[in-house]
Formats: structure tokens, C-alpha cells, sequence
């Protein structure tokens, strides 16, 4: 009976807490003149001329080509590349870029224009499933999603040829780069899957093992602290003030993170956050995520809204040299919208539940090159790395200025997560969306350059060429 009273009670507090946080964007977009303004003619022409940019299959952007990969149920991945899959043209390492939300490959653009990068290595900036051209899943849970994602590396592992062995080595690196939602489902593949990539470059993302623990931590240290002002409350005035000090990063993250709330109210509620006031939630985020970099253009405003909304109805009439077209989800999700889809990731459990794997997946995982042996971690210390434990080399870029993650709950001991050849670089003048930020996606593409590479530099120093303040928080 009192776990169904509290049930319920939890139940009523995300309710309401959601209900509020879609009241403070509505307030924040009215005083901001956003919610009531449409969009002008010139605003309309730009956001046609992004997603013809972007998503036309026809075309090439910047050099990239766009392609498909369908998985063995039928399931179609959206992604653009440089490189002909089993062509004389694929070369270097192959580095897969996985976005969050609410972005799609798109968010990578900055990057992907790099010249060294793209002479170096073969590049696939991939949609996650629900996002941009690539199909939707009818639940997103972890299973549903970390088993797509899998294929997926492994299809383009295949393709690109970088499991043809000489002398049991891989002939080429596999790097993963991750943001966001991208970051975290690669902690995921680092500590369930690190056959999957030689190195993971992952940028503001939360190793949700490690966040949960350092919540419960701080939890656990208040509770304590409030039980003992409790037996003695007229004499443990300070104890009680400590108690509500050892929880305030925990209630900073609970403020940062009213969007996730707001996500799990009913569907039409979710809705209208996604669409309602003229896109003003989806405007804001995008304002965010383009930093301090001076003027914010309309052509800058329209192409990450392109990016986020995805293929129109033009665009999906579109087919590529080879003849493929967006799947027919694809099109139908651009009518009703894809908020739904990429909220379910908040609201199905993708980052909290299990994965469990197929058969198909642990065969697959077995049968890759194995590269350089897995270590596992040496920590022992405070925190239990049981769970989430990274067996793969990982590169962590922390943008210092992060509005959606407390930086301390994120990294205070993320050393005991990590393998020997791992490092978490802070950035102190980045926030959130490092790779949109001028300063972040430089010191990102410095990152990715050095992983391509023979990686016999210090990271720190590659990455300071452009981001001199950049210092080193972990170093294993």
C-alpha cells in the first residue's frame, strides 16, 4: 500500500514539475517576442533552401555524399559519407559521428568540412533511429535502440572493409565521436561493446552509471545529515544547513533538467512543447547551442532548424545516384512531426534499462577483428564501477559551461570508469553544444585528428593549438 501511495505521489510530482517547466518556456518565449511571431517570407525561403541543402538526395553537401544502410529487418539508417562503400576511395580510419538531441547529422557540419579529416579517414555521419532519414522504432528503449545502433557499425564496418585482418589487426582504426544523447549511448557501446571502435571521442554526454551514483551519494550524505538535525533539532541548526548544501548540485541538476519532466506528460502535451509558439522551445534550444559566436544569422537559425525537423516533402521525392530514397516512415513522421520520436528516447528508458542482446549482436561482436587487447579498468576506489565500466580507449571532451549537466556530478569519479588510455579534457569556455560552438568543435576536430593519427602526441597539446586554455581533469 505505501509503495503505491508513493508511486503515485511520484507520478504527481513529474506531472506537475513538467507542467511548470512547459509554463517557463511559454513565459521565456512570450517575453522574448518568439512565441507570437511567424516565421517572415525571407525566414520560410531559408529554411527551403537548409533542407535542400541538407537533406536533398540528389545532391552532394560539401563534397558528401548522401547513403543508406538497411539492416537485417528492413530498418533503413540515413547517413553521409566521402567514401563509396567497397570502393578503391575508402581509406584511413573510419570515424562514425553519432548526434544527440535535437539535432541529426547535421550537428556535425563544422567538423565534417575539415579537409584533413576527410583526406585522412572515412567519414559517416549517421541519423540515430526516429531522427533526420533514418526509420523510427515503435519503442525506444535501450534494447531497441543499442541493437540498431550495433548493426548498424558492424554493417558499415563490413562495408568500409575495416575488419579485412592482416597478422590478427584490424587494417584500419574504427573512432566513434559521440554528443549528447551520441556520447552516451557510446559510453554504452564502450562498456557493453568495445569491440566496436578502437577509441571513443565522446562530448557532453552523462556516463548515466556514474551520474546515478554520485545522486545517490549526495542523497545518501544529506539524508544522513538531516537525520541527525532531526534527533537534535534546537542544537544542529549548521548540520541542517549542511544537509541542504550536500544537495545542491543535485538540485541544480533537477532545475537543468526540467525538460526531461516536460517529456514524460501526455503525448499531446509533448506535442505541443515540440511545435507550439512557432517552434520557440526548438528556437531557444538552437540560440543555446550556437554559443557566443557574435551574430546569430537567419541562414544559421534556419539550417539547425532544417537539421532538427529533417527531410520535407521535397526532399523525400529526392533518390541518391543509386536509386534509394527516405524510407516511408520518414516521410509520414515529417506530417505528424518527429518530436515524439526523439523524446521517446527520454521516455522509453534508453539510457536506464538493459541491453539485452541478441543472438545476432553477441555473434556479430565476436566475430570483429579484435584490434588491441581490452583492458579493464584498475579503479577501485569510492565509486563502484561494476556498472558502466568503460573496456574501450575514450577520449572525454567536457564543455565546462555545460546548461544541461552538472559538471560535477558528470566527472567526480569518472576515473574509476575508464581504461588505461582514456582522458577527460575540460573546456572551460564551452557549453552544452560543443560541437556547434566555434571553440568546442575546434578542439573536437583536433581530437578526432589526433585519433586518426598515430596518436603519439598528448591530446592536451593537439587540442591546445586551438584551445590553448583546455587543461586535463583525467589522465589514465
Amino acid at each position: 500500500m505505501m509503495s503505491s501511495v508513493l508511486k503515485a505521489l511520484a507520478v504527481c510530482l513529474v506531472f506537475c514539475y513538467g507542467v511548470f517547466t512547459i509554463a517557463v518556456y511559454v513565459v521565456i518565449a512570450v517575453f522574448n517576442g518568439t512565441f507570437f511571431r511567424g516565421p517572415t517570407e525571407k525566414e520560410r525561403l531559408e529554411l527551403l533552401l537548409a533542407k535542400d541543402r541538407l537533406w536533398n538526395l540528389s545532391k552532394q553537401w560539401s563534397g558528401l555524399d548522401h547513403r543508406f544502410l538497411t539492416v537485417s529487418d528492413g530498418f533503413k539508417f540515413h547517413y553521409v559519407t566521402n567514401a563509396t562503400p567497397g570502393s578503391h576511395a575508402t581509406h584511413g580510419s573510419l570515424v562514425i559521428f553519432l548526434h544527440g538531441f535535437p539535432d541529426s547529422w547535421a550537428i556535425w557540419r563544422h567538423i565534417l568540412a575539415s579537409p584533413l579529416i576527410r583526406e585522412r579517414s572515412t567519414v559517416v555521419a549517421v541519423d540515430l533511429p526516429g531522427y533526420g532519414g533514418s526509420d523510427g522504432l515503435e519503442v525506444y528503449g535501450a534494447s531497441e535502440v543499442l541493437e540498431k545502433l550495433t548493426e548498424f557499425i558492424v554493417g558499415i564496418r563490413e562495408q568500409y572493409g575495416v575488419d579485412i585482418s592482416e597478422n590478427n589487426k584490424p587494417a584500419r582504426k574504427v573512432i566513434i565521436v559521440g554528443h549528447d544523447w551520441g556520447a552516451l549511448l557510446g559510453f554504452r557501446l564502450a562498456s557493453e561493446a568495445p569491440q566496436l571502435a578502437n577509441r571513443f571521442i565522446l562530448t557532453n554526454g552523462p556516463l548515466f552509471a556514474l551520474m546515478r551514483t554520485n545522486i545517490a551519494l549526495a542523497v545518501s550524505s544529506s539524508a544522513k545529515m538531516f537525520k541527525t538535525f532531526w534527533r537534535n533539532p534546537l542544537h544542529s541548526h549548521s548540520i541542517l544547513f549542511q544537509s541542504i548544501i550536500a544537495l545542491r548540485r543535485v538540485l541544480r541538476q533537477l532545475a537543468m533538467s526540467g525538460y526531461i519532466f516536460a517529456f514524460q506528460l501526455p503525448v499531446p502535451m509533448v506535442r505541443y512543447l515540440g511545435a507550439g509558439g512557432n517552434h520557440s522551445f526548438l528556437k531557444f534550444v538552437h540560440k543555446q547551442a550556437a554559443g557566443a559566436v557574435g551574430e546569430y544569422t537567419i541562414r544559421d537559425a534556419e539550417e539547425s532548424m532544417a537539421s532538427t525537423i529533417g527531410p520535407g516533402d521535397e526532399e523525400c521525392q529526392t533518390v541518391t545516384s543509386d536509386g534509394e530514397q527516405y524510407p516511408p516512415s520518414v516521410a509520414k513522421r515529417q506530417k505528424a512531426g518527429n518530436f515524439i520520436d526523439t523524446v521517446s528516447y527520454y521516455r522509453d528508458g534508453a539510457a536506464t534499462r538493459r541491453w539485452h542482446k541478441s543472438l545476432r549482436t553477441i555473434t556479430a561482436l565476436h566475430g570483429l577483428s579484435p584490434g588491441e587487447p581490452r583492458r579493464t579498468s584498475s579503479g577501485t576506489g569510492f565509486f563502484d564501477p561494476s556498472a558502466g565500466t568503460l573496456k574501450a580507449n575514450a577520449t572525454i571532451l567536457w564543455g565546462a559551461l555545460d546548461s544541461a549537466l552538472d559538471s560535477h556530478l558528470a566527472l567526480e569519479g569518472i576515473a574509476d570508469y575508464l581504461v588505461r588510455g582514456s582522458q577527460v579534457i575540460t573546456l572551460p569556455k564551452t557549453g552544452h553544444f560543443s560541437p556547434m560552438e566555434v571553440e568546442g568543435r575546434g578542439a573536437l576536430e583536433k581530437a578526432v585528428e589526433w585519433a586518426i593519427g598515430d596518436e603519439k602526441r598528448d591530446v592536451r597539446d593537439v587540442i591546445a593549438e586551438v584551445y590553448p586554455e583546455a587543461t586535463v581533469a583525467v589522465r589514465k
